[in-house]
């Protein structure tokens, strides 16, 4: 049976996954020139990161709930400061700057960071449950059996 943390884990995946497809195609949409280099290539390895944590989630792998949370905390972090914040090096790409569309990259940016928080958190209450399964039941009528 499948346990309600392991659930929430899961169903917090599909919604990362989903946001973060939203936020990839918002990035193909403007193009690789939109951002910068090393921007870019930081994208590039978060993207790997991200795939990776899916896979781990929706195979229900015993690692899932630990990388999730260090994943989805440092992601939407890093998500934030990339998107959210005003224009402070070469990896910002605030979302009120871009010049198409620029509801969508509010939405794709959001999405994204609202997965990542939430298999943070899930992946937080899965990993601090406990790794055992319910004792079987003690009391005096099983005892009589």
């Amino acid at each position: 049976m499948k346990q309600p943390r392991d659930q929430r884990l899961f169903a917090a995946g599909i919604v990362f996954a989903a946001g973060s497809g939203v936020h990839v195609i918002d990035h193909l949409r403007r193009g690789q020139g939109s951002v910068s280099n090393i921007l870019y290539t930081l994208g590039n390895v978060g993207l790997v990161i991200q795939v990776i944590t899916v896979v781990l989630i929706v195979t229900r792998h015993r690692l899932a709930p630990i990388v999730s949370t260090a994943a989805g905390f440092s992601l939407a972090f890093a998500f934030t400061a990339v998107h959210w914040l005003p224009h402070w090096s070469s990896i910002s790409d605030p979302v009120w700057r871009i010049r198409s569309a620029t509801w969508f990259s509010y939405i794709a940016s959001s999405a994204e960071i609202i997965g990542a928080l939430a298999i943070g958190v899930a992946g937080l209450a899965a990993y601090r449950a406990p790794l055992t399964r319910p004792r079987p039941d003690t009391s005096e009528a099983a005892a009589s059996r």
